[in-house]
């Protein structure tokens, strides 16, 4: 390994392997290897056609001389296999897999592969969404959701892992995932069940240009669907996956990587080589991976608060990254998390994602009731009231079907139950949540003129307590909030005793060794940013983790305190550390907290 904390790998496709030559092929590998530095490749058997074997053995004998690991990978798209099927307007060239010639088809592409590798990675084409005569007759009266989930589930087992078991009992099938979760079930990915058969999982963490592509993923994704993979398979997410399509500047592509980094992947995969090979942002990788690989192993396990997201849920979609992007870390797990497994904080939050769990409100209440904080998003409190009405046992909040236009902002000032006062540059719609005054208490209210409702309000319960945190009507807006409304969110949401007090475009990353980052994203308009940083307890210092030998000139090594705020009865756990801080686009800086 050329690092010690990750492997660098990428992935060549069947078209790619059919005709490079070993000439183009040794120039490809001594422009990769001065730049990006890869340990692994995953050699494609099949996209469209087949590699051929011959092709397949010279590249293996070309990577045993740079040192390079060879594993296979398949991606399930075929051509038509016959004249039938042009009837079956296949999404991406994607098997219909009731139909007999492709399912052979596939059978035969996974023996392939287990006969010359050991170990292979599925591309994220492994789904359907055919709508054909036989599809629909095999569906019968089942959903289509119903049907995709089982249908994959049987290729899984009897076109993939048993045919390439049977030819190598030993091969390690891995399935990557896509960075669409929200869309999986509505396609056949079936996490919930395919963790059990599968030997490992990837993670799709490609965001591109959030902004000018077609699934608008904030950036956040390329680190908190890693924390979401690690809980569906522990120890088993292999890595992370990003390419350099959509991405129209080079801090695009590198903050994948970043993101990707930070989460502590065990390999980090840039798809693919025929598009890295010779391509300028690729060049900065090499240098960028050597100063992540010193953070890495200063850092402990990543840590924030917990989003539970179920299997085969949808709603709220990427909500948790879009408040990663304000500056909460955030860690989505699969399950509802158990009391004791929440930390100190004893914070969950759920999103619409959480209605698909039938018993999530009384898992809501005892998790509450036994001194836990919970946290729910409108749009979760909207679809409770309707699906699961006993939700009204935490919370007067309702709903009245109408919308809060708010350029007005009242957030909770130092001196107990005094409001400061804040405009936005522009009007800012939420869901308009009421509350029963005095039963629930508002933390932060919003709205124009004389009228203003919470956007931020919380009862308690047992002996824990359920908040409401409404969320604008799109929630990208939420990057156009007040700092003071982002201090106030940040502060309620913290689960690890660290906030920053600023604007938006600053995330913030916190693991379970005193140790954080921060990260300021490059994107349209940006700028640096000032901010405070919030630490509970009397912090002596904050050190830097140094990326380099290279002491930087312009960068403290270690940060004294602005001030220290004193707890009640001068205890230090009750106290609050305060620090300068200032991030520039596309740069991320590491600390380590000294008490």
């Amino acid at each position: 390994m050329f690092y010690k904390n990750f492997k660098t790998v990428t992935y060549c496709v069947a078209a790619w392997v059919n005709r490079v030559t070993e000439e183009q092929l040794r120039k490809d590998a001594d422009f990769l290897q001065k730049y990006v530095k890869i340990d692994k490749i995953y050699l494609e058997t099949y996209r469209d056609e087949f590699a051929s074997r011959e092709q397949i053995e010279m590249i293996k004998r070309v990577m045993k001389d740079y040192g390079i690991e060879v594993s296979g990978g398949i991606t399930t798209v075929t051509p038509d296999l016959n004249e039938s099927d042009k009837k079956r307007q296949r999404l991406f060239n994607t098997f219909c897999y009731c139909n007999e010639p492709m399912r052979a088809r596939l059978k035969e592409v996974s023996e392939y592969t287990a006969g010359l590798f050991d170990e292979f990675i599925i591309d994220d084409f492994f789904f359907t969404q055919c709508m054909c005569e036989d599809c629909i007759r095999e569906k019968g009266n089942r959903s289509w959701k119903e049907f995709r989930l089982a249908k994959m589930m049987e290729v899984s087992r009897d076109l993939i892992i048993g045919p390439a078991k049977k030819v190598n009992p030993k091969v390690h099938i891995i399935i990557k995932y896509p960075n669409w979760r929200e869309s999986f079930q509505e396609t056949g990915y079936n996490p919930g069940q395919q963790r059990e058969i599968f030997d490992s999982i990837y993670t799709g963490t490609e965001t591109r240009h959030g902004a000018q592509q077609d699934q608008h993923l904030p950036r956040y994704l390329s680190y908190s669907l890693m924390r979401y993979f690690e809980s569906v398979a522990p120890g088993r997410n292999g890595g992370g996956w990003f390419d350099p399509y959509d991405c129209d500047r080079f801090d695009t592509y590198l903050e994948q990587a970043y993101l990707t980094a930070f989460a502590k992947p065990k390999e980090i995969m840039m798809f693919c080589w025929p598009s890295i090979a010779g391509n300028k942002r690729a060049t900065p990788l090499g240098f960028m991976y050597d100063k992540l690989d010193r953070i890495l192993g200063r850092l402990g396990e990543p840590c924030g608060l917990k989003t539970y997201i179920p299997f085969n849920s949808q709603g709220d979609d990427h909500i948790e990254d879009f408040i990663g992007m304000v500056g909460v870390p955030m860690e989505p797990c699969c399950e509802f998390p158990e009391f004791s497994e929440v930390g100190a904080s004893r914070k969950v939050l759920v999103t619409a994602a959480a209605l698909e769990d039938s018993q999530i409100v009384g898992k809501l209440r005892r998790f509450v009731e036994a001194g836990g904080h919970a946290i729910a998003t409108s749009s979760f409190m909207i679809g409770a009231l309707q699906k699961y009405p006993e939700i009204s046992e935490l919370t007067s909040v309702t709903y009245t079907n109408r919308v809060l236009s708010a350029d007005e902002f009242q957030t909770p000032a130092e001196i107990p139950h005094f409001k400061n006062y804040v405009k936005s540059a522009q009007s800012i719609e939420f869901p308009l949540l009421e509350h029963r005054n005095n039963a629930t208490w508002s933390i932060m209210n919003a709205g124009h003129g004389e009228y203003h409702e919470s956007i931020l309000c919380y009862d308690t319960y047992g002996k824990g307590r359920f908040t409401v945190l409404s969320i604008p009507e799109m929630p990208s807006k939420l990057y156009d909030l007040p700092a003071p409304v982002l201090t106030t969110i940040r502060r309620e949401l913290d689960t690890t005793g660290i906030w920053i007090d600023g604007g938006s475009g600053v995330s913030l990353f916190t693991y379970d060794n005193k140790t954080f980052g921060i990260y300021c994203y490059a994107w349209d308009g940006c700028a640096p940013q000032e901010f405070h940083v919030h630490i509970k307890g009397r912090v002596k210092e904050l050190v830097r983790i140094p990326d380099s030998d290279r002491p930087e000139m312009f960068k403290p090594q270690v940060y004294k305190p602005l001030y220290v705020k004193e707890g009640p009865d001068d205890n230090a756990a009750n106290s609050e550390t305060v620090f300068y801080g200032r991030a520039t686009p596309g740069e991320f800086d590491f600390f380590e907290i000294k008490e």
